[in-house]
């Protein structure tokens, strides 16, 4: 598994390391073995911030976990 992959499964699979990512993008890409160099981290924040506004035009105004657009 590359190191996409892994990040997608853990992000998919887990709403506590989704949390981390949001609030602690580094130490979550750490925490699974990718080097969290600033563009990495740029590019993570850039798309779960266009997750998180896609999840509010299309999901109930109550959900606002940074999980929220990955589990139910």
């Amino acid at each position: 598994m590359n190191q996409f992959e892994t990040l997608y499964q853990k992000a998919i699979s887990d709403s506590t390391f989704l949390d981390l990512l949001a609030t602690d993008t580094a130490s979550a890409l750490q925490s699974i073995g990718i080097d969290p160099t600033p563009e990495i981290v740029s590019s993570v924040q850039t798309v779960l911030s266009s997750i998180v506004a896609l999840n509010n035009e299309l999901a109930p105004p109550n959900i606002t976990s940074a999980a929220a657009p990955f589990v139910s």
